[in-house]
């Protein structure tokens, strides 16, 4: 059943009322009014950005207690936007009840204070937005934490207002089907709850407007800060309809609409969801961007294979392209590991092109961009190692003796430091497909054409906007390649990785002879 949204105040008052602890009565469930603004990026920021995702507590350490934090990553945005990032989404920076990677909120509307206070954050947007960086948050909407005072009242008594909040069970339902049992024993009351990830993840009632509108305030709280969207996590599992029919339920589109709304009401801002099972149903009106998972696996396979999978090419050739960014790796290990376990050094770089040049809002990884390994395991806490600045002790990244996580095991050779300036280097290479995208609009967000046909060894696309006109072409394979297409008058480089390609022109007609495993774009530069 779902009941008339109540104040924040009379909230506080009822939590009182029912004898629930003081600490449940501080939750702020207040509503909160839109106050959109332009947030000073450039126009059409949020169709065209392109992205770094990071672990702040893994970025940069100001202080020296071995943990990042909003100064230091402050202090790392020239970085940044030397190399061509104009977005950057932060892992989740509220405080957590799991102390580390921060998707067990405790409260929705603070800061980790290991990683700084609310006005270190507010200063590192607006140093973002000074720069052109845009910023966007990581939201879990699905579950909170079990030491949230929201579910600490629901928790304790079936009169209290939150109760309709969350799922209750007088008895274990014991779903079958599942590994675990996602019933969980209520242990500040009596019952059980339903928590699909952990029991110190208890999972939100989507049913329940009260819900949604108080995750719809959350939002309004974090874009009048001035963040610039949002990320939300595991949305495949918002709605739960029984043991059979808790991933992918038709009510999850319908709920996502509504916060979609609340994105859409401040202008340029960015929202993206994480669908695991089915990216592309959340593509479009739910959460306008989806991340193409699975596809990385076909990035990664043509890289390695030489030649253009049948599923990469259907997956670049859909309607919903635009609004899926391909993505290689990221701090969950379903996705995969980090890229230097999977790839040789030409096929890393040929993976990096398709995914920054063949999307219009690219993915990469703190630390993708030096190649940096995992921490010698194979699990997300060793995806999401200390990123490393230097070959010295503390790798740049602190001045503690020892930091909160174990180094990448490459992290005295790949580094920053190391591959600054340096021909030829990884980071150069990345730095050049992310600029090329920021000086050539049209190969950022122009209309695109697939050109190539699965199992051919080159991945070539067309880009158009507004009357430019742009070609890529990537040799996925070990050999060199001639490519021949329609392309009438002159072409200027606008990119040239690997031994310089060689462009003629006649009658019409472009040929092309690509090294291997080289890339190369070009611009329409007019009439001969």
């Amino acid at each position: 059943m779902v009941l008339k949204s109540l104040t924040g105040a009379a909230l506080a008052c009822a939590l009182l009322a029912t004898g629930a602890q003081a600490q449940t009565a501080r939750a702020d469930v207040s509503k909160v009014a839109a106050q959109p603004r332009d947030n000073g990026l450039p126009a059409h920021w949020n169709r065209s950005a392109t992205f770094m995702e990071i672990f702040v507590r893994s970025y940069q350490d100001s202080d020296g207690d071995g943990i990042g934090d909003f100064n230091g990553l402050t202090s790392r945005l020239d970085y940044l936007q030397s190399l061509g990032v104009t977005g950057i989404w932060l892992m989740p920076m509220h405080p957590s009840a799991d102390k580390d990677h921060g998707y067990a909120v405790s409260d929705y509307r603070a800061v980790n204070p290991a990683y700084g206070t609310m006005a270190d954050f507010e200063r590192f947007v607006a140093e973002a937005h000074k720069r052109g960086i845009g910023v966007i948050i990581d939201y879990v909407m699905n579950h909170s934490a079990n030491d949230n005072p929201i579910f600490l009242s629901a928790a304790q008594s079936k009169t209290s207002p939150y109760r309709d909040w969350y799922i209750f069970a007088d008895k274990d339902p014991k779903w079958a089907g599942f590994s675990w049992g996602p019933w969980r024993q209520n242990k500040v009351g009596k019952g059980y709850f339903y928590g699909l990830f952990d029991d110190q993840m208890p999972d939100f009632n989507l049913k329940n407007q009260r819900v949604i509108d108080y995750h719809a305030d959350n939002f309004r709280f974090w874009l009048n800060k001035g963040v610039d969207g949002f990320r939300i996590d595991a949305v495949t599992m918002l709605v739960e309809n029984g043991p059979t029919a808790y991933m992918d339920q038709p009510e999850n589109l319908e709920v996502l609409k509504q916060v979609n709304a609340v994105v859409k009401a401040y202008p340029n801002r960015y929202l993206i969801c994480e669908a695991s099972e089915q990216p592309a149903l959340y593509a479009g009106e739910a959460c306008t961007h989806s991340f193409a998972f699975g596809t990385q696996k076909e990035i990664k396979s043509s890289a390695r294979d030489g030649r253009l999978s049948a599923k990469l090419a259907t997956q670049l050739a859909s309607d919903t392209r635009a609004l899926m960014p391909l993505v290689l790796q990221s701090h969950d290990s379903y996705v995969g590991d980090r890229l230097i376990h999977d790839l040789d050094a030409g096929s890393y770089r040929v993976a990096a092109a398709v995914s920054i040049l063949a999307s219009d809002t690219p993915f990469s990884y703190y630390g993708e961009e030096i190649g940096l390994a995992n921490n010698g395991k194979y699990d997300d806490p060793g995806l999401r190692a200390p990123m490393s600045w230097d070959g010295a002790a503390g790798h740049g990244f602190t001045t503690a003796a020892k930091p909160y996580r174990a180094y990448a095991t490459n992290a005295a050779t790949h580094n920053v430091k190391a591959q600054t300036g340096e021909g030829g280097s990884l980071l150069e290479y990345y730095r050049a497909l992310y600029l090329a995208r920021q000086a050539h609009p049209v190969l950022a967000d122009g209309t695109f054409t697939l050109l190539s046909k699965a199992g051919e060894e080159t991945l070539v696309f067309a880009r158009q906007k507004a009357g430019q006109k742009g070609l890529v072409f990537i040799n996925l394979s070990a050999a060199p390649q001639t490519i021949e297409t329609k392309g009438e008058g002159v072409w200027a480089s606008a990119l040239d990785l690997g031994a310089p390609a060689q462009l003629t022109a006649q009658d019409g007609q472009l040929r092309l002879v690509l090294p291997p495993k080289g890339v190369a774009a070009y611009v329409a530069a007019g009439r001969p």
